[in-house]
């Protein structure tokens, strides 16, 4: 499905949720010190997407929510030859995004907003290390999102470290205490937001801060219509992805 892209489509921060406003801050805070740490955290995440592409025709709609900077997965998408769109709550990370990567398309929008009907469906829809502050009700509704914005038969690809407790963690803006997420626990969120999980793929990789940890790829398709579950996809959002780990 194509949309008819308007300026107004973009957000402004007040219309953003209070917790989209609050992830933009801390974000707009650390843009520079993001940019020059992550590539060289990246390299899983750059394989798993690699992977995406085998599995998409050239000029396929492929959206990344939580985009950042725009790389390397907007990049990537649009060597590709994919029609990218990239969303962030952060303006800072989409001046960024598009300086580095001219070929995509990239909006203000608050991940959890109902707003982000207005964007269409895709062929593909990934998050990668954006869900992974989110206690499990918000992260089934983000999850919930990206089943609503990806057409049947459509590809779904989430990343997140995997936590086994809620053990202090090192991040960008300081420490802090991440909501448990095991491979257990993404493959029953993915189930009630509505997802048919085709595979929750483990790699080893490390965070931003270059401390090992086990990363966690969910590879999932929108569930088919009127099966048990999938009224999650109506739950109201409360809380907003925040990548600036």
């Amino acid at each position: 499905m194509k949309c008819t892209w308007k300026g107004e489509l973009s957000m402004t921060a007040e219309e953003m949720t209070p917790y989209g406003r609050e992830a933009a801050q801390v974000a707009d805070q650390v843009a520079a010190r993001y940019a020059e740490v992550a590539p060289a955290h990246k390299q899983v995440q750059a394989a798993v997407v690699e992977r995406l592409l085998t599995r998409l025709p050239r000029g396929a709609r492929a959206l990344d929510a939580g985009c950042g900077t725009g790389r390397p997965t907007c990049e990537q998408l649009c060597a590709g030859g994919l029609d990218v769109t990239g969303i962030d709550v952060s303006e800072a990370m989409l001046a960024a995004a598009r300086v580095n990567v001219p070929r995509a398309r990239f909006l203000a929008m608050d991940l959890l907003s109902e707003r982000t009907a207005e964007l269409g469906t895709f062929d593909a829809a990934v998050s990668f290390f954006c869900l992974m502050n989110l206690p499990e009700p918000v992260f089934v509704t983000a999850l919930a999102r990206f089943a609503s914005l990806t057409r049947p038969g459509g590809t779904v690809v989430v990343g997140v470290p995997e936590r086994l407790g809620d053990a202090p963690v090192e991040g960008l803006y300081g420490t802090y205490r991440p909501p448990r997420c095991t491979r257990q626990d993404l493959r029953r969120r993915a189930e009630r937001a509505g997802l048919t999980v085709e595979q929750i793929e483990v790699r080893p990789g490390t965070s931003l801060m270059g401390a090992k940890e086990e990363h966690l790829f969910l590879y999932a398709r929108p569930a088919p219509p009127n099966r048990p579950g999938t009224s999650s996809r109506s739950a109201r959002p409360s809380a907003i992805p925040n990548h600036s780990r």
